[in-house]
């Protein structure tokens, strides 16, 4: 028989072997799963705070009035219904059906874009919710873009009404690959909502023909239905990412963004500025670039200080408003004139007391910027 100081030495053999296991167990688990979370990331990862989806909607009735017929969502907690004209008389691309949403007794448009300039034509529903985040409610219709043909099939519209206030109800709209409610979130930690718009971005060695899987993620404020592209002193807040093929979960390749963010090694990314190709204007869009490259979301109000005829002196001239302790310069590209000139602005605000405060600023330095109202200039 073994006595007992044998016994204890087998046992604290045991325990040793034991205790060595689970160690080698939970370092090697702890090391992959730091690896594998910090090297790959999804869209609602990226709020520290997910949206509470409150309800899935779904029609529950139509009707017929006249040459009109309404799809009706009686299900919602403001019911609404959509519309649609019949006639002879339309035609699909020169003079497209009217459609829109009427949503307590207001009629809206659909769009497709944060400017809101060209309204959709085309309103089947893919999804339909209803949600609450941060003390507000929010209805999310999305659907097919209108030019569905090749990578603009892989991007849907997103129309979203803020219903806190029923007789104050405020729209957004923008498209980006299909992500649902994980688009939303608070993603600056301001105590409002935000959205990230997820953008194919191929690389600069990338194959004409092969599917795109690389993706620009930008993020903006919702401010009473326009939009406002996030940014920090003029630098773009963004991802460049590399992911599935609709981005619900990605590795990045590089970075400016509102935390740490992890790369696809698993190590800190190291912010980096995205410098956007300039794109030749287009009236329709009439976009602003800040003097990087980088196109920023317009709002309604600014201040244009001069126009030259090439890239270099605006960027120039942006420099020079710096000067005034004025960050906020950008430029846009104007062909109305047939030639093409760079206008410098100073500003991008939604109210005109803002811009007007800016126009004073430029005064007190001899310059004598021009009021521009963006939403009536052309």
């Amino acid at each position: 028989m073994m006595n007992k100081e044998n016994i204890l030495n087998i046992s604290l053999r045991y325990l040793i072997v034991f205790f060595t296991a689970v160690f080698f167990f939970f370092d090697l688990e702890s090391h992959a799963q730091e690896v594998v979370e910090g090297a790959t990331y999804s869209p609602s990862s990226l709020s520290q705070e997910a949206v509470s989806v409150k309800s899935e909607l779904f029609p529950t009735s139509s009707a017929e009035v006249g040459d009109t017929t309404f799809t009706i969502y009686g299900d919602a907690s403001i019911p609404f219904k959509i519309y649609f004209v019949n006639g002879a008389e339309y035609d699909n691309i020169f003079n497209p059906n009217p459609t829109g949403i009427i949503l307590n007794g207001r009629e809206f448009n659909f769009f497709c874009s944060m400017e809101k300039s060209i309204r959709q034509n085309y309103s089947n529903v893919l999804e339909a919710k209803e949600f609450d985040y941060l003390g507000k409610s929010y209805l999310m219709l999305i659907s097919f873009r209108e030019d569905c043909l090749g990578e603009n099939c892989r991007y849907r519209c997103y129309n979203v009404f803020d219903i806190t206030d029923r007789n104050s109800i405020r729209q957004t709209s923008f498209s980006s690959l299909f992500q649902g409610t994980d688009s939303f979130g608070d993603f600056n930690n301001d105590g409002k909502l935000d959205f990230v718009r997820v953008a194919p971005k191929p690389p600069k060695d990338h194959v004409a023909g092969e599917p795109v899987i690389n993706y620009l993620v930008t993020a903006y404020t919702m401010r009473r239905g326009l939009p406002k592209q996030l940014t920090d002193q003029g630098n773009t807040y963004y991802l460049y990412v590399k992911g599935d093929e609709e981005a619900t979960s990605f590795s990045v390749l590089q970075a400016y963004w509102f935390f740490n963010i992890k790369d696809f090694e698993g190590k800190d990314a190291e912010p980096t500025t995205y410098f956007a190709e300039y794109i030749s204007f287009d009236p329709m869009y009439r976009y602003l670039y800040n003097p990087n490259g980088v196109r920023i979301e317009k709002n309604r109000w600014s201040v244009l200080i001069t126009d030259v005829g090439d890239l270099e002196s605006a960027q120039e001239q942006c420099q020079i408003v710096r000067e005034y302790d004025i960050e906020d310069v950008y430029i846009m590209i104007d062909q109305y004139s047939g030639d093409i000139t760079y206008q410098v602005f100073a500003g991008n605000f939604v109210s005109k007391e803002a811009a007007e405060a800016y126009q004073r600023k430029l005064n007190q330095y001899g310059v004598d910027g021009q009021l521009t109202d963006f939403l009536n200039s052309y």
